[in-house]
């Protein structure tokens, strides 16, 4: 069949490489639309602030699309029931495009009103009116993709993904200099259109290729072993058994960023500022520091969707052992991602900056408080594929919804008082919260223990030592004067370097766990372990 399973592993690698690129595609955008003096951090406010709603919408309508579809696909094909499968499929296309369709057409004709009475700030209409078609397409690929990855195949999601981005990436740019001239925020929706136009592309790559596939998707079909024809009224209410929770976790993380939105541009004109130095502000958050920290987050989610099928098909199975195993290391993996991520951009913070910013260099102290968010938040995805693949839906959304209430609290008490500092430091703690949360509810559910030892001491030491190579290689070469790019570059490779002699020298990874890695027999000849 054309659709092939992958492994574990290489669905994680397949997911993990195309998040990278699709993160530094988005960065060049964002980066040359922050260096555009008309554009700057003020469009980066409106345009943050749009996205943030258009998230939110998002996450409602269609986030918990593929793991639920994925998750009932997988457990179907692995009773066998291939029929059963596609006819879930089909069921959740009818049902999520529809749902989708109302909410796409409630933010069009409601942008105005969410603009100037829920975030106060009219010039956000235009982003949220270019941005409402998007939410169809995203839940036509949505069904496609979760499709996909109950099968147990990611390659033809991550590559849609990729064409998603680079269509965005150009678009993006073209549009907002075709837009110079024009105010920020009508500026900043002609870069959101782009999404609009993005998202219809990846969309319809992948009805290309379900269409291309399709006669050997009904062949496999036909051959597979009779099962009774679930009702599609019976289908739809399982769907939205599961979507419903799952989607109510996405809900409350976007949620955490809309507070910001909410909060932070109010509360800052509360403290004394006017509203563009406010939207400035907000815009450093939003265009600088959450894009950066976006890249590890991105990366390690390629865990929580793989996992969601595998733990569904090893529970289904009844081999707890081996759904635990593959919890552990995955946790490991995750912690090996972000704790070098973020002690890299907690000392380098000022200098990537000035690297990717020339134009608008400001906000490096509040990247070097929010980069401690990364460790709770990059594990907590994957605590949430397991939870997920468990049947435990409705934990992740909990979670996130403590951690959300204690953000906005502290967001409405102190922003008035210490201004942009505080929202940095209450998505450290938002992330905590629910990172803890959902480690006791896994933990207790399968009767298992984090490896603290390897999980999170060893890493951390690792990471601390590379952090203070990273700071004295940059300052050596600023000493040699080679100028803020150069060291910076340097300084990121050679930390690089240093990390990975760290982790072997500390034996963090075992050989079994090295040999799971792509190509991970060829690394242990060359290391002769």
């Amino acid at each position: 069949m054309a659709i092939k399973k992958q492994s574990f592993m290489k669905g994680v690698f397949v997911i993990m490489l195309s998040q990278i690129l699709i993160k530094l595609l988005g960065f060049v955008y964002r980066i040359v639309q922050t260096n555009i003096p008309q554009f700057a951090d003020v469009g980066n406010s409106y345009y943050g602030s749009g996205y943030q709603v258009y998230t939110f919408i998002l996450a409602i309508a269609t986030m918990g699309i593929p793991n639920t579809i994925s998750k009932l696909v997988s457990e179907k094909r692995t009773l066998g029931d291939k029929k059963g499968a596609h006819r879930i499929f089909k069921t959740a296309f009818v049902v999520f495009v529809s749902i989708a369709t109302m909410f796409a057409l409630g933010l069009f004709f409601g942008s105005g009103f969410i603009a100037t009475h829920l975030l106060n700030n009219p010039g956000v209409k235009y982003t949220l009116m270019a941005l409402s078609p998007a939410i169809i397409f995203v839940s036509m690929s949505a069904v496609l993709r979760g499709y996909f990855i109950g099968m147990e195949n990611v390659s033809e999601y991550s590559k849609a993904q990729i064409i998603e981005q680079i269509i965005n990436c150009v678009f993006s740019v073209i549009f907002v200099y075709m837009l110079i001239g024009h105010s920020p925020e009508v500026m900043a929706a002609g870069s959101t259109l782009a999404t609009t136009v993005a998202t219809s592309s990846a969309f319809f790559y992948l009805v290309r290729y379900y269409m291309k596939n399709k006669k050997e998707i009904w062949n496999e079909i036909n051959k597979s072993e009779r099962f009774p024809v679930e009702s599609r009224g019976k289908i739809t209410k399982k769907l939205l058994s599961y979507a419903i929770p799952i989607a109510f976790g996405s809900v409350v993380s976007t949620l955490a960023g809309l507070i910001d939105v909410i909060t932070v541009v109010n509360g800052l004109q509360q403290k004394g500022y006017d509203i563009i130095t406010a939207n400035a502000k907000y815009g450093i958050l939003s265009g600088k520091v959450d894009i950066l920290l976006a890249i590890p987050l991105s990366i390690n989610v390629a865990f929580s969707v793989a996992l969601v099928p595998f733990i569904s098909s090893a529970i289904a199975k009844h081999r707890k052992d081996e759904a635990i195993d593959k919890i552990n290391y995955s946790l490991k993996i995750s912690s090996l991602i972000a704790l070098p991520c973020t002690f890299g951009l907690f000392v380098l913070a000022q200098p990537i900056f000035n690297m990717l910013f020339p134009n608008a260099p400001e906000g490096a102290l509040l990247l070097q408080i929010e980069c401690w968010l990364l460790f709770f938040s990059v594990l907590s995805q994957t605590l949430t594929g397991a939870l997920q693949g468990i049947g435990k839906l409705i934990v992740p959304g909990l979670a996130l919804l403590a951690g959300t209430v204690i953000k906005y609290v502290l967001n409405v008490a102190f922003i008035p008082i210490y201004g942009e500092v505080v929202p940095a430091i209450t998505s450290i703690i938002f992330s905590a919260s629910a990172f803890l949360i959902c480690a006791l509810v896994l933990f207790r559910s399968l009767k298992m223990h984090m490896n603290i030892k390897d999980i999170v001491i060893k890493p951390f030491i690792a990471s601390a030592i590379m952090g203070l190579v990273a700071f004295g290689a940059y300052k050596l070469g600023m000493v040699i004067h080679i100028g803020n790019a150069i060291s910076t570059i340097l300084a990121i490779g050679i930390a690089v370097i240093v990390y990975v002699i760290l982790v072997l020298l500390f034996k963090v990874l075992n050989r079994e766990e090295i040999k799971q890695l792509p190509y991970g027999n060829q690394i242990c000849k060359i290391l002769k372990i």
